[in-house]
């Protein structure tokens, strides 16, 4: 068979060109990008690549699997991070601003990130390791504290996709609260207006809470290095 200047072998008039996995995965990703709200069903994945939905079912068995696919691809590209700070706390600080913010457009993906089974994350997880290692942290805390902090950033990305604005929060509240107990008013009535700043807040006081569990462990850690 006569070969094309590229080294192939040309396909025959009127064959379909052959679909690889890595054109699905970045059909799928791209769909996303441009509708990151919309559920990714196998249908809408093969629509984007340009083939029957059948014709995905060789490479990904179900839907999950495909969205673990894309999920991996985009956690890979939002990796690593570029640290800025003198200090190791702002540099956590940094990083766990940082990603909340590459997280966020992907909603339908963080439950895939969150339990992917795959090393995407290696070097940003080798990134936090280093940032943490002079703090003289035993191996088993060194990782308690770079899963606490990894963890902490997809978990609170997820839960703010997923939560409601604020005033529609506060409204829905006020609502259920017009039939609570008289106590249960006198309570959470004066609390309720606060609740967009306290939104507003929350996340600075996730961070300020990881940083001083990694600043507890440190300490502890210090402490019986020397009493041994």
């Amino acid at each position: 068979m006569a070969q094309s200047a590229t080294g192939t072998a040309p396909r025959g008039r009127g064959r379909p060109p052959r679909l690889s996995r890595e054109q699905i995965i970045e059909a799928a990703v791209e769909l996303l990008e441009r509708e990151p709200d919309s559920d990714l069903t196998i249908k809408r994945a093969a629509e984007a690549a340009g083939a029957a939905p059948m014709a995905l079912y060789r490479y990904f068995p179900d839907r999950d699997t495909l969205l673990q696919a894309v999920a991996d691809r985009v956690l890979s590209r939002i990796q690593p991070i570029t640290l800025t700070g003198d200090t190791w706390q702002e540099q956590v600080r940094h990083w766990m601003r940082t990603s909340r913010e590459r997280l966020r457009p992907h909603s339908r993906l963080l439950p895939y990130m969150a339990s992917t089974q795959q090393p995407v994350g290696v070097r940003a997880l080798a990134k936090l390791a280093e940032v943490l290692r002079p703090l003289g942290l035993s191996d088993e805390d060194l990782a308690l504290a770079v899963l606490l902090i990894s963890s902490t950033t997809i978990g609170y990305a997820s839960y703010e996709t997923r939560r409601s604005p604020a005033e529609q929060v506060v409204a829905e509240l006020k609502e259920g609260l017009s039939v609570r107990p008289e106590n249960e008013r006198e309570i959470l009535a004066p609390l309720l207006p606060r609740l967009p700043v306290a939104f507003a807040r929350l996340y600075d006081t996730v961070l300020d809470q990881t940083v001083a569990a990694i600043e507890a462990l440190a300490t502890a850690d210090s402490t019986a290095g020397a009493e041994r």
